[in-house]
């Protein structure tokens, strides 16, 4: 059996991996340099400030790194010694005699030092033998381990969740032999590696060993670029969550081959990369079966999904996505244009957005619920029907005058309604909105019929009140109408939708009417 030093000897060549301490890097270098004595190996350092030169040392350039002082040149024998993944997990996971007798003698120390019982030391060959059986071991890491080769994984026959982050993997090759050795393996975190792209025709081989992997996590890899992405993920043909944070990412070309090797991608994590323009965002959209984006922290200046979709239509982009993270990007557009592209999205449920900071946070709230028709939650709080009812008569009113200066003008009227989608049906559930406007010549009145319901007898009265008469003082107006007993304090109100045939408690007694959208005609029941 080879020694680790000699498994370590047979792996220095450039582009393998390697590790200092806590330091990783790729070997560019491997050989002499003059007036010095043996072998150094020069070192490209994933940290760019790590080293001290860009790999060239007395005028002579042995080897070319991206950064200016990314390089240095060591010995080999500072470099952490390798180990497959076998070792690593046996290391990590595996319990002997000796560890348990050592645990226990711990807590026993622990014990006398506290004088006190806190806990008994009952089963420990129990735990020992259940964490010697790799056979039950389901979720493993062994992050920032040096591992570099599989090794005999045979014994993992129900593991199904792999974190080799930080570690010392530089080929798909040795992944997917991983990957093949591991059936039941679903998820793979390969963050903090650099992969060696494969060549053209390993791609289909490879494959046929990643074919029950449903999802991968390629946070930091240095990937570069979309193409690059696209060419890896016909690799997994089950992948259906892809995380791509921190890789550099700029721009998403529209490339035809993705729609087949993305095809059953669900969740796609894009968050703290580069993507800034509003083409990127609309091929992404061309992706048909995605249900959760997270763009946060990339420099989105605006989202633009379709000029010409008509205000009573959805377009064809997204047509599966329920949740879009959008927070840390710097959106140049009015905010409320912003929400009305969103609402151009045919399922979208869920939407993270910072809120804008020249108006209050509820404001925020009330123009992205009142302009999305089918949201749910807004920054993972939900969105309860009283919140959509009085969201949508804020915007039925904040937008009236905009809509009277060109309701008269079709084609004006067209332009307004296709920058407000949401206005059209708000004023088919509340009506015109003419008594908000600033007319001084138009007649304006202040009082509205309400039809008053005594839910436990069915008595019906019709009274006329102001708009603004507060839930309080039309609670006193009951008691004297309907001559029943004082109690105010117990008295509970509904309001009656006709329009939406939902029953609305008006729960906050110093509100108005107005408050709650209460319109000519509508039902108050009590009881």
């Amino acid at each position: 059996m080879k020694t680790v030093a000699m498994i370590l000897q047979n792996h220095l060549e450039p582009g393998v991996r390697v590790k200092v301490g806590h330091h990783f890097g790729t070997i560019r270098y491997v050989g002499e340099v003059p007036n010095t004595d043996g072998e150094w190996i020069g070192i490209e350092w994933d940290d760019p400030e790590r080293g001290k030169h860009s790999g060239s040392i007395n005028g002579v350039q042995y080897f070319q790194t991206r950064s200016p002082r990314a390089g240095s040149m060591i010995r080999s024998e500072k470099l952490t010694k390798f180990q497959t993944l076998e070792q690593a997990i046996t290391e990590k996971y595996i319990v002997t005699e000796d560890t348990l007798r050592l645990d226990s003698e711990m807590i026993r120390a622990v014990q006398k030092q506290l004088h006190a019982s806190l806990f008994e030391i009952v089963g420990m060959e129990k735990v020992g033998g259940k964490q010697s059986n790799l056979q039950q071991l389901v979720d493993v890491s062994v992050r920032y381990c040096p591992v570099n080769a599989a090794g005999d994984l045979s014994s993992l026959v129900n593991l199904q969740i792999l974190d080799v982050s930080s570690t010392l993997l530089s080929n798909w090759t040795v992944v997917a032999n991983i990957a093949e050795q591991i059936p039941t393996l679903k998820e793979l975190n390969l963050s903090n590696n650099r992969l060696v792209d494969p060549y053209e025709e390993q791609i289909s081989l490879l494959a046929q060993k990643f074919q029950n992997i449903r999802k991968i996590i390629l946070r930091s890899c240095g990937l570069g670029s979309w193409s690059e992405v696209v060419r890896l993920a016909r690799m997994w043909p089950a992948i259906e969550c892809l995380s791509l944070e921190q890789n550099g990412l700029a721009y998403v070309e529209d490339e035809s081959p993705y729609i087949v090797a993305l095809s059953r991608l669900k969740y796609l994590d894009l968050q703290n990369n580069a993507i800034r323009d509003a083409e990127s965002i609309r091929n992404l959209g061309k992706l048909p079966a995605l249900e959760e984006l997270l763009l946060n922290g990339n420099g989105l200046r605006e989202l633009r999904f379709a000029e010409d979709c008509p205000h009573n239509e959805k377009i064809d982009l997204f047509r599966q996505l329920r949740t879009i993270y959008l927070r840390d990007n710097p959106l140049q557009q009015d905010q409320c244009s912003v929400f009305n592209e969103l609402d151009k999205l045919a399922r979208l449920e869920h939407v993270t957005l910072d809120p804008d900071p020249s108006v209050s946070y509820e404001e925020t709230v009330a123009r992205i619920v009142g302009s999305i028709a089918g949201l749910r939650m807004f920054n993972r709080s939900t969105i309860s029907e009283k919140l959509r009812r009085d969201s949508e008569c804020d915007m039925w009113k904040l937008y009236a005058t905009a809509w009277a200066e060109v309701r008269n003008d079709a084609q004006r009227l067209k332009a307004f309604f296709k920058t407000h989608r949401m206005y059209p049906r708000v004023m088919e559930r509340l009506g015109s909105p003419e008594q908000f406007l600033p007319d001084a010549t138009r007649k304006v009145t202040n009082m509205i019929n309400l039809q008053l319901l005594h839910e436990p007898t069915s008595e019906r009265r019709e009274k006329k009140v102001p708009k603004r008469i507060n839930l309080h003082t039309l609670q006193n107006l009951i008691v004297k109408l309907f001559g029943l007993p004082d109690c105010t304090s117990t008295l509970r109100l509904y309001l009656l939708d006709r329009k939406r045939k939902v029953r609305i408690p008006l729960e906050h007694h110093a509100k108005s009417l107005d408050f709650y959208s209460v319109e000519d005609n509508d039902t108050i029941a009590f009881e």
